[in-house]
């Protein structure tokens, strides 16, 4: 029999779909060797489309704050946990804990007590020092543990460059900066046309305009682009994996972490907070990033970071979580 794995992520419009994508594509990691069990709140569709794809069964959670109770009592206590959000204290770890459970935590922040067998972070030169852990917690640090779906992993090829910039700013784009930036992308006359991941339909007609993109259509605009421009969160990993060079900064708190590893390992064109990002600025960035020696050096230094081990990392380390 298959060990049960347990996950336990949210996403949706107003939070975002970054803690959904990633926890899933662990699942997708996974499935082959663990019987895999998908719980959320209120999934949208898209959501259960998704799941329905990689994992062998789905727990549906009230959106209140009942979900916290209500997940517990689905636990037997023979199944490994995978959490992922913010506001799993070290009581609710604890609490999973108590009931038997194996429990791994993916982290941005490293801002609690973590009781947990493992912690991932799989943002770069994170120092393991910032951890307040147990004894027995074991840290994934970096991107040999990045938590990227498997059409990213998958193999490079040559592909036609369609578009000049690919412009993802998230699902959620809070600040509507996907608008603000498109604006300032067309005043520097890129030859080529600017591809567009948003929810929400830009105003300007001049960009081409993508939505509800499945992975494997990302992987591929990602290939068919010059650059890209992204928020320091798994999209910009998923970058990394398909060496596409990209300016990136970080407009919320839980990016930052992500962000510096990006600069110090010289993984991206680095641009700093994209709330204070100064007009002038930016195109000075896009002109860089439009420079070939620039771009080279970037997909040289990404091609470094990211192997094709990331799969079997993780089928190993779970196999063995209960040893």
């Amino acid at each position: 029999m298959k060990r049960t794995i347990i996950f336990r992520a949210d996403g949706g419009p107003t939070i975002g779909m970054g803690h959904f994508t990633r926890t899933l594509a662990l699942a997708e990691m996974l499935n082959k060797h663990f019987y895999c069990i998908f719980a959320t709140r209120q999934p949208t569709e898209y959501q259960i489309n998704e799941i329905d794809k990689i994992c062998h069964g789905r727990i549906d959670l009230p959106e209140d704050d009942s979900h916290f109770e209500q997940f517990l009592t689905h636990l037997k206590g023979d199944e490994i946990v995978v959490l992922d959000n913010y506001y799993f204290t070290t009581e609710y770890q604890k609490a999973i804990k108590a009931k038997g459970c194996k429990l791994v935590c993916t982290d941005d922040m490293h801002d609690k007590n973590y009781v947990a067998d493992i912690v991932i972070n799989h943002a770069e030169g994170i120092d393991p020092n910032s951890y307040s852990k147990e004894s027995y917690t074991k840290l994934l640090l970096g991107f040999q543990y990045a938590l990227i779906r498997k059409e990213f992993r998958q193999p490079i090829g040559t592909c036609e460059k369609k578009y000049s910039c690919l412009l993802i700013m998230g699902g959620a784009d809070p600040f509507n900066l996907s608008e603000k930036f498109i604006q300032i992308l067309k005043e520097n006359n890129l030859e080529k046309p600017i591809a567009v991941v948003s929810s929400l339909k830009p105003k300007s007609s001049e960009v081409c305009w993508f939505h509800h993109l499945n992975a494997l259509q990302i992987s591929n605009l990602m290939d068919q682009s010059e650059f890209g421009f992204f928020p320091a969160s798994t999209v910009a990993i998923e970058a990394c994996a398909r060496q596409l060079p990209f300016l990136t900064g970080y407009y919320v708190d839980n990016q930052k972490f992500l962000y510096e590893g990006l600069e110090k390992n010289g993984l991206a064109l680095c641009i700093g907070s994209l709330l204070d990002l100064k007009k002038n600025q930016f195109k000075q960035a896009i002109q860089n990033i439009t420079l070939e020696e620039k771009r080279i050096l970037i997909k040289g230094k990404q091609k470094m970071k990211l192997d094709h081990q990331i799969k079997n990392r993780f089928v190993d380390l779970f196999q063995k979580i209960w040893n």
